[in-house]
């Protein structure tokens, strides 16, 4: 059995937990890949190089020999370990080393019980939705795909965006907002959230258009079906504006033409025994922390 291991940045404080995982799969005879970025920060910043299989690039992981892929962060992490994977179906575990994670929810705490469902295969996989994205009909190398959302944002000037939006070859509305994020249920609980959009179940076959401080206050979010195609056609005073697709970002011209839909791969999330997302969402959002619950 071979893992895989992906991560950015941890702290001193993780380490310790980090080695714990890293020697805890060793002891159970589980090859270890990590990839390269992540191992040269371990062996140039905390002089620990526990002696992996091998390493991988932008390339993948290879999915003859893994199993899993283990993303070593918060959700930011979690959403560039799907790189990796790309459309091989490994399932992807987010062991959470910083604050907030819905998608990273395994605790420090927990890596012992981690490594034992891996190693046991007490563990279920959800299937999550992935966007596709299309500029002018074509493809754009790197900004292809997302498992939270895509975002049209103003850049950095203070005019709003007027942003056209068409759901199939229906006319919707002109936004004018300073964005407009189109959100997977997965990324419900993200961005999307943040701009007053409602959180939906990652079991739930829709989308989110979700406005970011909108100029009418009646433009509120819309949730439509998930085989609905999307196109939008901004225009703004600066002539550009910033495309987000899950941490990636960049700037466009505003002559652009986006279509964004569902593209047909899904994301296998792990879930270990004894967690749902239900459990998440009141733990992470701190539901039911009230004196009349005794909590």
């Amino acid at each position: 059995m071979t893992v895989a291991i992906y991560g950015k940045h941890i702290g001193t404080e993780f380490l310790n937990y980090l080695k714990c995982l890293i020697s805890s799969l060793q002891e159970r005879h589980i090859s270890i890949i990590c990839e390269e970025g992540f191992a040269r920060l371990l062996r140039e910043r905390f002089a620990y190089a526990p002696g992996f299989s091998r390493t991988f690039g932008r390339e993948g992981i290879g999915v003859d020999e893994v199993v899993m892929l283990l993303s070593i962060g918060g959700d930011g992490t979690f959403l560039d370990s799907v790189v990796y994977v790309k459309d091989s179906e490994v399932p992807i575990l987010g062991v959470n080393s910083g604050r907030l994670g819905f998608l990273a929810n395994v605790r420090a705490d927990e890596i012992e019980k981690a490594v034992e469902c891996i190693t046991t295969g007490c563990y279920t996989t959800e299937q999550r939705e992935m966007l596709a994205l299309q500029i002018d009909n074509k493809n754009l190398p790197g900004y292809d795909y997302a498992l939270n959302e895509v975002g049209v944002l103003k850049a950095a000037t203070s005019s709003l965006l007027n942003i056209h939006a068409y759901i199939g070859e229906v006319y919707l509305t002109a936004y004018w907002a300073d964005g407009l994020v189109v959100s997977t249920p997965t990324g419900s609980t993200a961005y999307s959230l943040s701009g007053g959009g409602p959180i939906v179940s990652p079991d739930c076959r829709n989308l989110i258009l979700t406005p970011i401080c909108p100029h009418n206050l009646s433009m509120r979010p819309l949730v439509v079906p998930d085989n609905a195609e999307i196109t939008l056609q901004v225009e703004s005073r600066s002539g550009d504006f910033v495309l987000s697709m899950d941490s990636r970002i960049r700037k466009l011209e505003d002559k652009h033409r986006l279509k964004i839909r569902t593209n047909g791969h899904r994301i296998k999330v792990v879930t270990l025994e004894g967690h749902n997302y239900y459990e998440t969402l009141r733990n992470k959002l701190m539901w039911g922390e009230d004196r009349r619950n005794g909590r």
